[in-house]
Formats: structure tokens, C-alpha cells, sequence
């Protein structure tokens, strides 16, 4: 397929299908990334059994016996640390369509599930298909071409070119992919002998594709209630975004609700301590379900996976309407969604990734930190407290002090007891802390002095 000479020309596989003049026209498609995770989690929860299944998982699995995510490691290296959130693990899930779908390549999800190992904290983040990016190596276009350019050219790079424009938009580091498509999570719903559901609310999307022909249109109706679903109603009912269905938002509450279904499904012992049924499952599901987790990896992710409370997982989109952090916009003749503040500016975004995404070594630390202004610029204590709380730090007061100060300064009163919260924040601010002993009545564990020298870094 011809790949676009300039910068701003749509490729054909990102122009809309000429209509059948037989039936209505489809007006777009939606992928469905969140079944990477899914099907991810049945690998996983497959435990034991899944060795027994090991030449069909060599078709899924990467065979490379180191672990990339450091959260996976064990307790962090002080001498290595980063920054904040280094012990997450985060994966970006593609959902793409089967092949010979129209837009063959196309991420229209993309989704990172990002898992804190240490408190079994799961966030999942889904960006608009539409936004508009660089991608490396190729041109700015949407970000669910990023996959489709790189597989254009037939070295397998897709998910590598995806993972390195989702990291530079959320600002934080993509350890690994799953990607899957449409009859990855049909074949999975209906190995499990289905999945329950409860709908909350009445659905109908008059433009949802039809089975046999994606061009066009022929609906999808759910009465709301619940249902026990085969594979071909589960997809629907977690495509479906137009009419009521509540487009993204409403989407991805659905996705997380057959996520957490699939997960119970599999968790049952007519399924999980069923050999012959694990081995189904990844048979059946092996060529249309791809990841760089290595097995080694997905070992350390079961003890994980069943210590997470589906209840607890947070399922965040980023778009306008709820979050105001991006705009519709066109570029040429196409509509693309860029970000608020302008095209290429990550900030805002970023920032609402960090907040979500915590460290959990800070959280687990829980030190009472002080902030005191000695000389630094009007505002400086206020936002840096403001940063710092969003970034799950206990900032318990901020004061002014009239005695300006020349050196910024970082006191420890923890005696040692706080090493992550310390380390993170000598990172942060760009200098070594001074350990103090702790005064009567003191109940700071941490104080922040900032001098006439202290300049914020940038948060983008």
C-alpha cells in the first residue's frame, strides 16, 4: 500500500469507504483496544496451566527471558530511581480489526492500563484515535496510524512505533503491548462459555457496522438489564459509541465492565483448573492476540492480577468534554483532535496521566511534607504544593517566611524511614537533601525551604 509523500495527505487506509449503494453506509469504526487487556488477563490468570499450553503461547508471547518494567523487579533500587512512578507498569493495548477490515493496520483504540505492583493500583487511560501527533520516523498524522505506518513497511515495528508516541504524549514510559483484534475477543467470550452482564441502561447506536460488511450500517439495540453474552454481543455491546451509547466515555465504562465479567469468567474453577480448557483458550485466541510480555513476565503479573479489585480500576478518557484537555480541529481536510493548549502540547495531558498514575512507593511512605517560601518568587510555594499533591505527596502545610534565604533547601527528619519520597524529591527539585533531627512537637517528616535560587522545572 502507498504510503503518504506529504506531510499532511491522508493515506487511502485513513480515508472514509466509498458507499455500497445498496445498503446504508457505516459513517466510522471503532477498534476495541481495552480486549487486549482482557485476553491479557486470562493469560494471566491462566497460572500453572499456562506451561502446559507452551507451543501455542510461543505464538502470543515474546521469548526474551529479561524483564523490561523495573515495578516488576521487586522493591526499586535507590541508586537507579528516575523519577516518580518508575515502579508502575504500563501497557499499551492495540485493538485493531481482523484482516482484510477496512483500515487494515489502524489502532482505532488505544488504551494503557497502567499497574501498580506495589499497591495494586490499576488506572486505565484511553486516547482519542483522531488526535493529532508526530510520529517518529514518518510525518504528523492521527495517533491510530502510528501502528498502520510501521506495519505498512512490513518490519513488525507497529506496536513500537506505537508505544514510543503514546509515551511522549502521556509523559510517562510504555513498558510493553498487547494487541489484539475483533475475533481475538469473540473467540475468548465464547471459550469461556460467555460472560454476565449487567447493562445499565437502554442502548442504541443506528450507525454500528453490520457483521458481514463493515461499510455499512444496520444498528445495534441492548434493553438494559442483564444478559449472559456469547463473544458476537460482547463485541457490540462494547463497540457501540454513537447514539446514546455515550461515545468514549460511556464506551469505556462499558469495556471496563466486560473486562471485569471476563475476568470472573475465567476466575471460575469450571475454567481456570480446567487444562483442556486454558489450552482451547490459547489455541483459539493465539493468532489473533499479540505481546512482548515475556512468560517470565506474566508470571509475575499473576499474583498481581488476582490481588486487584475489579471494583477499584479507574477508567479515565482523555477528551474535552469531561477533562477539557483537547478540541476538535482540522489539518487540510481532515478533523483531527488536538490538545487544548495547541497542537504538540502535552502538558495539561500529562499532567492528568501523573495524577492518576501515583507512585506507589510515595503513597506507601505517606511522609507529611512542609513547604516554606524564603526568598523565592511570589507563587512558587503554592504551585509547587498544588504539583506535589497531584503527584500523591502529603503536603500538610506551606508557609512564607520573612528571612529570604539564598539556597533552596531539603531537610529530612525521617531518620531514614522515608528513602523513595527523599530520593524522588532531590530528584525533583535538583539537589541533595540535609538530615536533621526531628524537634519536640515537630510533625513534618519533610520540609521544603525555597530559596531565591529555586526555579520550577518544567511539568511538560
Amino acid at each position: 500500500m502507498r504510503l503518504p509523500n506529504k506531510e499532511n495527505e491522508i493515506p487511502k487506509n485513513l480515508q472514509k469507504p466509498k458507499p455500497n449503494k445498496k445498503a446504508k453506509p457505516h459513517k466510522k469504526r471503532w477498534a476495541l483496544g481495552f480486549v487486549a487487556f482482557v485476553s491479557l488477563a486470562i493469560l494471566i490468570l491462566g497460572g500453572t496451566f499456562l506451561f502446559r499450553t507452551y507451543q501455542s503461547l510461543k505464538k502470543v508471547v515474546s521469548t526474551k527471558s529479561d524483564i523490561t518494567a523495573a515495578g516488576l523487579k521487586g522493591d526499586l533500587d535507590l541508586a537507579t530511581l528516575k523519577g516518580e512512578g518508575e515502579g508502575r507498569v504500563n501497557i499499551l493495548l492495540l485493538g485493531e480489526g481482523d484482516q482484510g477490515h477496512a483500515g487494515e493496520g489502524l489502532t482505532d483504540t488505544m488504551m494503557v492500563a497502567s499497574i501498580d505492583p506495589k499497591t495494586k493500583d490499576v488506572v486505565m487511560i484511553s486516547l482519542p484515535r483522531d488526535l493529532y501527533v508526530k510520529i517518529p520516523g514518518y510525518w504528523w498524522s492521527k495517533i491510530n496510524s502510528a501502528h498502520a505506518f510501521a506495519e505498512q513497511d512490513k518490519d513488525g515495528s507497529g506496536p513500537e512505533v506505537a508505544k514510543a508516541v503514546v509515551s511522549d504524549v502521556i509523559g510517562q514510559p510504555i513498558h510493553y503491548f498487547v494487541r489484539v483484534d475483533f475475533t481475538g475477543l469473540k473467540q475468548g467470550v465464547d471459550t469461556l462459555s460467555g460472560i454476565n452482564i449487567y447493562n445499565r441502561s437502554d442502548l442504541n447506536d443506528p450507525d454500528y457496522p453490520c457483521d458481514k460488511n463493515e461499510s455499512w450500517s444496520c444498528g445495534f439495540k441492548l434493553k438494559a438489564g442483564f444478559y449472559h453474552m456469547d463473544g458476537a454481543t460482547a463485541l457490540k455491546y462494547a463497540r457501540c459509541r454513537k447514539g446514546n451509547c455515550g461515545d468514549d466515555f460511556g464506551r469505556a465504562e462499558r469495556q471496563q465492565s466486560v473486562a471485569v465479567a471476563m475476568r470472573d469468567q475465567a476466575l471460575k474453577l469450571g475454567n481456570i483448573l480446567n487444562p483442556t480448557k486454558v489450552s482451547d483458550l490459547i489455541t483459539n485466541i493465539g493468532n489473533h492476540l499479540k505481546t512482548d510480555l515475556s512468560i517470565e513476565e506474566i508470571k509475575r503479573l499473576v499474583e498481581i492480577a488476582k490481588k486487584i479489585d475489579s471494583n477499584k480500576i479507574k477508567n479515565k478518557v482523555i477528551d474535552g468534554e469531561n477533562e477539557n484537555l483537547v478540541k476538535t480541529s482540522n489539518v487540510g481536510e481532515a478533523s483531527v483532535v488536538v490538545p487544548i493548549a495547541g497542537v504538540g502540547n502535552y502538558r495539561a495531558i500529562r499532567a492528568f496521566v501523573a495524577s492518576y498514575f501515583l507512585d506507589g512507593y510515595v503513597q506507601s511512605e505517606a511522609a507529611n511534607v512542609e513547604i516554606r517560601a524564603a526568598g523565592a518568587k511570589p507563587g512558587a510555594v503554592y504551585a509547587l504544593s498544588s504539583r506535589l499533591k497531584s503527584l500523591g505527596y502529603n503536603v500538610v502545610k506551606t508557609s512564607m517566611d520573612s528571612n529570604e534565604q539564598s539556597g533552596t533547601k531539603l531537610i529530612d527528619y525521617t531518620s531514614g524511614s522515608k528513602p523513595y519520597t527523599i530520593k524522588y524529591l532531590e530528584k525533583r527539585l535538583g539537589i541533595n537533601s540535609t538530615k536533621e533531627n526531628r524537634q519536640n512537637g515537630q510533625s513534618s517528616d519533610i520540609i521544603i525551604i525555597l530559596g531565591n535560587d529555586y526555579e520550577p522545572k518544567d511539568s511538560n
